[in-house]
């Protein structure tokens, strides 16, 4: 991905955020524009609505952890976001598989309640509804999360997505989810003779303005997704804008 201004730039990353206030006030009227607490939505939408209302939650996430200096964390939110737009446009794609998508709520239960020692006696109301939806589980077979055929990579190629996003806003933000040697080594700061080990105490400003570029990108591209379902001159009008203030805060056009 590109460097910006705003990342060369000296000040801290709570100080950006101050200086870009008012755009950030206005990405966040396009957000309630897009998906207010209460909306009417079509069909192909009973998926992509909830992962596009998750990713602005996910957004004000990841700018609550980079104001409190926890850019790392940031991009725990951020790898998780990624995913919500990357099967929110799979879908959009795909209409066929939304039904596939929703039914692994109950497998996703299922993995979870079979490791619970008689969860049909302490959770029976549970145990019965999960095993009338997911034969496996009432036999005690593997379960399978799989919905689609194509893994997440797959599906962000066949959406044009650049690799180069993809291996940041994926790959790398997946080292701050697993305990990966990158994340354990960001922690460290030396290792001393003797086996004396310090944490590290840096700033963590990079991983912030990395993080805070990537989840900007990803809140504008769902913002259009909501615009092809819910056309609103309102809407139309604002993301314009907030794409405009991405150039003005980072540089460069919005990479997807």
């Amino acid at each position: 991905m590109k460097s910006s201004n705003a990342e060369n730039s000296a000040i801290t990353i709570q100080e950006q955020i101050a200086n870009y206030n008012a755009e950030l006030l206005r990405l966040r009227q396009a957000l309630d524009l897009a998906f207010p607490r209460e909306a009417r939505i079509s069909a192909p939408e009973r998926a992509i609505f909830p992962l596009g209302a998750a990713c602005r939650d996910l957004f004000e996430e990841v700018i609550f952890a980079v104001s409190g200096g926890f850019g790392q964390l940031a991009f725990r939110s951020v790898r998780t976001m990624y995913e919500c737009v990357v099967f929110a446009r799979y879908l959009s794609l795909h209409p066929e598989k939304t039904a596939d998508y929703l039914a692994n709520f109950y497998s996703e239960w299922a993995m979870v309640a079979r490791n619970i020692p008689d969860a049909d006696k302490g959770m029976p109301e549970v145990h019965q509804a999960i095993s009338g939806q997911v034969p496996q589980y009432a036999t005690g077979k593997r379960l399978d999360l799989k919905w689609s055929d194509e893994t997440t990579p797959q599906m962000a190629e066949g959406m044009n997505i650049p690799s180069s996003f993809h291996a940041f806003a994926f790959d790398y933000a997946s080292m701050y989810v697993h305990p990966s040697a990158e994340f354990l080594l960001r922690h460290i700061s030396e290792v001393q003779p003797g086996g004396v080990m310090r944490i590290a105490a840096k700033s963590q400003d990079h991983e912030a303005r990395f993080a805070l570029r990537i989840s900007h990108a990803l809140i504008l591209n769902v913002l259009g997704l909501r615009l092809e379902y819910a056309l609103s001159s309102a809407l139309g009008e604002c993301l314009e804008e907030c794409k405009r203030d991405f150039f003005k805060v980072w540089g460069y056009q919005p990479p997807i």
